[in-house]
């Protein structure tokens, strides 16, 4: 499972750019090609935000994280539960920059 930050639960939004201000994840399952979105459970917290965010997507089996300005205690989460980081390159502004999100079914 595949988690990418971004600002609107559509196909056609924007990537966000800090992980624990993103409003929606992009969930992936990359081999059945399904995926939904999920509200962000940490985005009202007004401290460790990416902190509930990144237990949340270990709860929920997600061995790859796409996003970028990950926090410390983020890192640390990530490496306890073997989740890997990726970060965003500029070159993507949209979900549907990324080359592998090409006709996904949602769930």
């Amino acid at each position: 499972m595949i988690a990418i930050s971004v600002t609107e639960n559509n196909i056609n939004t924007r990537l966000e750019d800090c992980f624990g201000k993103s409003r929606y994840f992009f969930l992936a399952d990359i081999k059945s090609n399904y995926y939904k979105f999920v509200k962000n459970p940490g985005l009202n917290i007004k401290k460790m935000s990416g902190k509930r965010a990144a237990l949340f997507l270990a709860e929920n089996s997600v061995k790859t994280v796409i996003s970028s300005n990950f926090g410390v205690t983020v890192k640390k989460i990530f490496d306890r539960n073997k989740i890997q980081i990726v970060l965003l390159s500029n070159k993507y502004i949209y979900l549907k920059d990324i080359e592998w999100i090409n006709n996904p079914k949602q769930s």
